[in-house]
């Protein structure tokens, strides 16, 4: 308040009034918030609630497929070439490029291949034999294997010789197809280590060849095929796999 005597003698007096409060203890407090501290705060929440939900959402998947029984790996097929056939009266011979794709479907399991042995084979006799090192698979992975073969004057039966050499010679398709062995084993924290052992199958692969050329290649129907596994010869320490 301030007190003031005008030009004619009269007393002026200017009181400066402060804001009302209703908190009688405390006329008067000053109070300044940054606008910016409520978003920085609020967002903080939300992501702490979104890696919680997250988190809480995804552990019954996690148990889940950690109380499963392991999956069998996928075997795909993706090419099949052959050169240089050479067929006589009592042998057969021919270079062989395989391309195989071996996946490993599981989200909890390891998968270690210690053996793998294969062969192509002609209405169930054997043209041509291979074995792989042993190798590792890890959680989703994959693995692309190119194999090349070769077989010089391999003795056959004769019929088996004609049926094969008469379809090359005419143009048309030589039906093989690929048998294959494994064995194995599953590895994570939950189950510990269990062996397997499984004998997948790729069947009617036709192979059309050039004639006169010694060159042939599967007629593919699609990008690969997917090859079979019989769940009733294929055993995991005892109990049957899932078979995909």
């Amino acid at each position: 308040m301030t007190m003031e005597m005008d030009a004619k003698g009269q007393l002026s007096i200017t009181m400066q009034l402060l804001p009302v409060s209703n908190n009688s203890s405390k006329p008067y407090i000053s109070r300044s918030f940054g606008s910016h501290y409520i978003p920085d705060f609020t967002l903080s929440q939300l992501m702490i609630l979104l890696i919680t939900l997250g988190t809480i959402l995804s552990l019954p998947c996690i148990f889940m497929s950690m109380s499963q029984f392991p999956q069998t790996p996928n075997i795909q097929l993706h090419s099949l070439f052959i050169s240089k056939l050479n067929i006589s009266n009592t042998t057969l011979g021919a270079n062989w490029d395989l391309t195989l794709k071996i996946e490993n479907p599981n989200l909890v399991s390891w998968i270690r291949f210690n053996d793998i042995k294969g062969s192509i084979l002609y209405k169930n006799n054997h043209l041509v034999m291979y074995s792989v090192e042993p190798f590792v698979l890890g959680l989703k992975e994959n693995r692309i294997m190119q194999m090349k073969m070769s077989n010089h004057k391999l003795e056959m039966n004769k019929w088996v010789l004609e049926e094969i050499g008469k379809q090359y010679q005419d143009g048309g398709a030589v039906q093989f197809s690929l048998q294959m062995s494994f064995w194995g084993m599953y590895r994570n924290g939950w189950r510990g280590k269990q062996n397997f052992i499984m004998n997948p199958r790729c069947s009617d692969l036709k192979v059309g060849f050039l004639p006169q050329t010694g060159f042939g290649t599967w007629l593919r129907k699609g990008e690969h095929m997917m090859c079979s596994v019989n769940p009733n010869e294929d055993k995991v320490d005892g109990y049957e796999p899932v078979i995909r």
